[in-house]
C-alpha cells in the first residue's frame, strides 16, 4: 500500500514538473483573473491603482456569508467614483454580488435585510443624527424583495450624502481659520451668501 502512495505522488510530481507556465495559469485562471483586473482598471482609472489591486484580490478571498457579500459588493463600489460612467456597471456587479445572498434553501437574491446591511457599510463614516433619518427613508421591509431600480436609488443616495458630508467638513475646517473647532462667524456669512447667490443663479437658468 506504501508503496502504490509513493508511486502515485511520484506520478503526480511528474506531471507537474510536465506542466508548462501557461498550462499552471490557465489551471488554475490566473490569466482570467489578471485580465479581469487589467479591464477593470483601464474601465475605472483609479487614482491609487495599487490599492485598487489590493481591494480587487481582497475580494477574492471573501466567504460568501450574508456579511462576506455586503464587503465585497462594498468594494466593488468603492472601485470608483459614483459620477464615473463606469459606476453604473460595478453597480450592477455588485447587485449581482447580493442576489447570492441565501433566503431559503432554494431562495436567493436581495432582500429588505441585506439592503439595510448595505446601507450601513456605504454610510458607516457618517454621524448616527444623519443616518437614522436616512435609513428611515430607505428602510426596506425585512423580507421584502429589493429591485434593482430600488437598489440603485439607495446607493446613488449613499454615495451622494457621503459626498455633501465630506464637502462640508472640508468648508468647515477652511472657516474654521483658528483651528478652535469653531468657524468664523463672518466667514460663514459670506459663505452663505456666495451660496444664496449660486442656488438663485442656478434657478434662473433652470427657468430659461
Amino acid at each position: 500500500m506504501a508503496d502504490r502512495r509513493k508511486v502515485t505522488a511520484n506520478a503526480a510530481a511528474i506531471d507537474n514538473n510536465q506542466e508548462t507556465e501557461r498550462q499552471f495559469m490557465d489551471k488554475n485562471n490566473v490569466t482570467g483573473m489578471i485580465r479581469d483586473l487589467l479591464t477593470k482598471i483601464i474601465a475605472n482609472r483609479p487614482d491609487d491603482p495599487i490599492s485598487f489591486i489590493a481591494n480587487y484580490f481582497e475580494t477574492m478571498t471573501l466567504d460568501d456569508q450574508s456579511n462576506d457579500l455586503v464587503n465585497r459588493a462594498v468594494q466593488v463600489l468603492n472601485l470608483t467614483h459614483h459620477s464615473r460612467p463606469v459606476f453604473e456597471s460595478n453597480m450592477r456587479s455588485a447587485f449581482n454580488i447580493l442576489s447570492r445572498y441565501k433566503i431559503t434553501k432554494r431562495l436567493h437574491g436581495v432582500n429588505g435585510t441585506v439592503h439595510s446591511l448595505l446601507m450601513q457599510a456605504l454610510c458607516k463614516k457618517l454621524p448616527s443624527a444623519v443616518t437614522i433619518r436616512l435609513f428611515k427613508r430607505l428602510e426596506c421591509g425585512e423580507h421584502e424583495a429589493v429591485t434593482y431600480d430600488v437598489f440603485r436609488s439607495s446607493v446613488f443616495t449613499c454615495c451622494v450624502l457621503n459626498d455633501y458630508i465630506a464637502m462640508c467638513g472640508n468648508l468647515f475646517e477652511s472657516l474654521d481659520v483658528q483651528k478652535t473647532g469653531k468657524a468664523d462667524k463672518n466667514l460663514c456669512e459670506a459663505a452663505l451668501e456666495q451660496l444664496r447667490t449660486a442656488l438663485a443663479s442656478s434657478r434662473t437658468d433652470v427657468k430659461r
